[in-house]
């Protein structure tokens, strides 16, 4: 089997899902390497985004309080995208991100693929389609959390152990 390319692993990120081939491709061009020593923040809760990172090699830290110590459930490496709305809009990133060993990634900065936009409409319009499909997503999530917590607080019934996902989803 061939190795992926950065085209075919940045068409497995959901929001690049449905994207053609070429547009893939003219996504990446538009990317930057750039690499993070280890223990070196990526992205910093509080700070506004301007890029976009996909993971290529190395693994990251999720750590809301930047410290020094990381659990492995929060370790996260190859084809993992980070700070997916700031190559699209002005966002500020709420969780700080820290390179765990040397990382190695695509960097999609906001004004480039804003221009890249405006030379391929479509992709634009798929990136909106991709949003509102989360938007309804989350609508979905928050009202069958509402309807968990309205039969906990009736007294009718007892939190459904199979709706945990339910207030991940919204955490995402």
């Amino acid at each position: 089997m061939e190795p992926e390319t950065t085209a075919e692993l940045l068409g497995r990120v959901p929001i690049f899902q449905g994207l053609k081939p070429s547009q893939l491709t003219a996504i990446t061009a538009i990317g930057q390497d750039i690499y993070f020593e280890s223990g070196v923040p990526m992205l910093m809760a509080g700070e506004t985004g301007h890029t976009a990172y996909l993971i290529l090699n190395g693994f990251v830290a999720l750590d809301p309080h930047y410290e020094t110590e990381f659990d492995d459930d929060e370790v996260l490496g190859y084809g993992t995208f980070l700070g997916e709305l700031a190559m699209l809009v002005e966002t500020t990133f709420t969780i700080t991100v820290i390179a765990r060993w040397a990382v190695r990634t695509l960097a999609i900065p906001r004004e480039a693929m804003s221009k890249l936009m405006e030379e391929d409409p479509s992709i634009a319009h798929h990136f909106a389609c991709k949003l509102v499909e989360r938007l309804q997503r989350m609508a979905d999530a928050i009202r069958r959390a509402e309807n968990q917590f309205a039969v906990m607080e009736a007294g009718t019934g007892d939190f459904d152990d199979e709706e945990p996902e339910i207030l991940v989803e919204l955490a995402v």
